[in-house]
């Protein structure tokens, strides 16, 4: 942070890198945090540390750019970087990142990569009420559904897309087509509330805050990955 910036920027640290992270100065370029004595952005920057530089110049000259995944240009975590196609990047500035900032308060999809196992996620919290159905046609009420993938980046990107699309469109939306390998549905915890409650952003269980949602107090705004999430043996 620096005075007269308007928000944070985050990077992922290493102690083989922190002082030199953390001793040199990033000002702000076109919205990239920025140092020339360092290579440039602060995204390109990490991307080095993590990857390689030798990595990050071969794909650069095959057309591709560090993508935040989730279109956030101060977040250079590297849980929320990915190298992506420049076209791609494109597209998925005019649709993806675009609606999932629009339809947020409705369904909170977020991207994710997993450094430790080189998965990706989707997750995506429920703030509409969600109802999923099982095999017997019992309905489940769903707080956050978590997608796990192996695959291609841009499937991902697609496959979020897809969600969005179906979902504005219908007001529902089928995992059984996705690319994703694995999925963890989280139920939403069947619980009374008073009339009063029903208005509050947050209750109280045996001294237990309970957030409240589908009133316009309160929304889940992004739903963390799973570290260590591996896909299922064959």
């Amino acid at each position: 942070m620096r005075e007269g910036w308007e928000r944070l920027a985050f990077a992922t640290y290493r102690d083989d890198y922190y002082e030199e992270l953390s001793t040199h100065t990033w000002t702000l370029s076109n919205g990239y945090p920025t140092n020339a004595t360092l290579g440039g952005g602060l995204h390109r920057y990490m991307m080095a540390k993590w990857y390689g530089e030798d990595v990050l110049r071969e794909l650069t000259e095959k057309g591709y750019v560090v993508d935040h995944m989730n279109n956030d240009h101060m977040d250079c975590r590297i849980s929320n970087l990915e190298f992506l196609k420049h076209n791609r990047n494109v597209a998925k500035g005019q649709y993806l990142d675009k609606e999932a900032k629009q339809m947020r308060y409705r369904l909170a999809v977020s991207l994710f990569k997993d450094f430790s196992t080189g998965c990706y996620q989707i997750t995506i919290g429920c703030n509409d009420h969600i109802v999923a159905r099982d095999s017997v046609g019992q309905e489940r009420h769903i707080n956050t559904i978590k997608l796990l993938y192996n695959c291609d980046y841009s499937l991902v990107v697609l496959d979020a897309e897809s969600i969005l699309t179906e979902y504005e469109a219908s007001g529902k939306f089928s995992i059984a087509n996705l690319h994703c390998c694995d999925k963890r549905i989280e139920e939403a915890i069947d619980m009374k509330l008073t009339d009063e409650e029903k208005n509050q952003a947050f209750v109280i269980r045996d001294g237990v805050p309970y957030m409240v949602i589908g009133n316009g107090k309160t929304f889940l705004n992004s739903i963390s990955y799973e570290k260590g999430w591996l896909p299922p043996e064959k």
